[in-house]
């Protein structure tokens, strides 16, 4: 039997924590008549499986009635353990509490109950408003009117039929701009998410028309959401056109709403992780390092707090997330040894989360890490934690980062005197960036400066060759759509690095005590 058979009973299974199982244990001994056992002999067989082996299964439970109609057997598990859940859960969702009182709202109303329907909707309207849930709300409406019908009207005054009105006029327009809002988000979102930061004016004019949609709109006065919504767009949008200071400012904005307003936002942690991420790497990119460390601070004491509502997919976020930002503000900062120390925890994680990972995010660590090692003159190193980026088959070979990583795997050869390799490579690396469409003005360039530094005969031949480079690396690295590349690496300082003969860490110290 294959053991490509779907495997969605074993990954739900296995997405519980322990509260979830002791409680589905209980609930199906409550609430499963005559085949209990079955279904948990079952759940606890692959709940101890490591991986979703069908073939294991039947050989474990030959005979046995619950290999009759497997398919039902698993459909009706996976139901019950997802009512289960849904019980588990009923007094933690906002939604599923506002919509079992309109249930049961409903239930009243069937029974001739029409005062205590009343009073439920009354009561569900106010829950509804206090953690702005407006399209559960313009429902608990409607039904408040079906209450007005059935009492023809006998029990409402005229000012207060008007008054509702105003009401649903007001939601359904709140509701308007939300979605106005959302659709241009998940289109700028795509298209940033497909494309990476512009690095064109082509892609700048198409973003800004996807933003200009809403130029319009004002969201004095409307719902925390919507402002949220409001600054994240902008928060992005800017940030992609390397605006960063604009960005700035609306990410703070964000950080305000999302700690003056916990209500709303009380059961979607993942949405102030999302802001503190952006935050402390926007600030890092603008040198704010004190601010920087401020937000980092605040995000590990998010990742330490709510241990009740952590699941492994927030655990290896939070991870993730604060790991690659401690190293990206560490090497900003020039400390370098410092980040060298996270080395041990990071593989540490590795080991605990597997391919729990996200590929990305851990293409971002990769890379940094490899960084690291580069500029502390530890080549081999740097080219161990590279070539994981380059090798790791689940990222989108589009990706900025995986294209990064084959320019710093030349500048690796090159350090580490790969002479026959490195002309292959840079050929290989040529036809990449050909194929992908992403011979931009920095690659270009880059690719010439290797390849005359790969055919460069002793220091002052390499001297000649890039003295001309290192003016236009200048003046790229003041160009606002180029920025971003020197983000991965500062590829200027280790050409200067090579025209001063000194090492890279010399003189990004010499840099950074200017600059302060």
């Amino acid at each position: 039997m294959s053991n490509k058979v779907s495997n969605h009973l074993f990954e739900l299974i296995k997405s519980l924590n322990k509260s979830e199982k002791r409680y589905f244990k209980l609930f199906s001994s409550r609430h499963t008549i005559g085949e209990e056992n079955g279904y948990l002999k079952l759940f606890d067989f692959i709940d101890r499986m490591d991986t979703y082996q069908e073939d294991l299964i039947f050989m474990h439970f030959k005979g046995q009635a619950l290999l009759n109609k497997f398919s039902i057997t698993k459909a009706r598990l996976y139901s019950n353990i997802l009512r289960s859940l849904d019980s588990f859960n009923a007094n933690t969702s906002h939604d599923a509490q506002l919509f079992r009182s309109i249930h049961c709202a409903d239930i009243l109303y069937n029974k001739g109950l029409y005062k205590q329907c009343e009073k439920l909707l009354k009561s569900a309207e106010k829950q509804a408003k206090k953690y702005e849930r407006f399209n559960i709300l313009l429902e608990i409406k409607q039904k408040q009117k079906k209450l007005i019908e059935n009492e023809l009207y006998t029990e409402i005054k005229a000012a207060q039929i008007t008054k509702m009105f105003e009401e649903e006029k007001a939601l359904i327009d709140e509701i308007k701009i939300y979605h106005q809002l959302w659709n241009v988000k998940s289109l700028l979102f795509q298209e940033i998410n497909l494309n990476g930061n512009v690095r064109n004016e082509k892609d700048t004019l198409k973003l800004k028309e996807l933003v200009d949609r809403i130029a319009n709109i004002s969201v004095k006065g409307y719902s925390t959401k919507i402002n949220y919504l409001y600054n994240h767009i902008h928060g992005a949008y800017y940030f992609s056109v390397n605006d960063l200071e604009c960005s700035y400012h609306h990410l703070q904005a964000n950080v305000r709403l999302l700690e003056d307003d916990s209500t709303t936002f009380k059961n979607r942690p993942n949405l102030y992780f999302s802001v503190l991420t952006n935050i402390i790497y926007i600030s890092t990119r603008l040198k704010k390092y004190e601010e920087a460390g401020e937000y980092l601070s605040k995000l590990k004491q998010l990742s330490t707090a709510g241990k009740s509502q952590k699941t492994l997919d927030l655990d290896i976020k939070y991870f993730s997330s604060s790991c690659s930002l401690e190293l990206f503000l560490l090497i900003e900062k020039g400390d370098y040894h410092k980040a060298e120390e996270l080395v041990p925890q990071i593989e540490e994680a590795y080991r605990l989360y597997g391919d729990h990972i996200n590929s990305l995010r851990k293409a971002y660590i990769d890379f940094k890490v490899g960084i690291i090692y580069l500029s502390i003159g530890e080549y081999s190193k740097a080219l161990n934690w590279i070539n994981k980026v380059l090798n790791e088959s689940k990222i989108d070979q589009k990706q900025d980062i995986y294209c990064f990583a084959q320019l710093i795997n030349l500048i690796l050869h090159f350090e580490l005197d790969n002479s026959r390799f490195l002309p292959y490579a840079i050929n290989s690396t040529k036809r990449y960036l050909k194929n992908k469409k992403r011979i931009y003005a920095f690659e270009e360039l880059f690719l010439k400066l290797i390849t005359r530094m790969a055919k460069s005969d002793g220091f002052f031949d390499l001297e000649e060759k890039l003295m001309p480079i290192e003016k236009e690396l200048i003046i790229l690295k003041a160009d606002p759509k180029e920025q971003v590349v020197f983000e991965y690496f500062d590829f200027l300082t280790w050409v200067q690095s090579k025209l001063k003969r000194k090492s890279f860490l010399e003189l990004k110290k010499e840099a950074l005590q200017l600059a302060g």
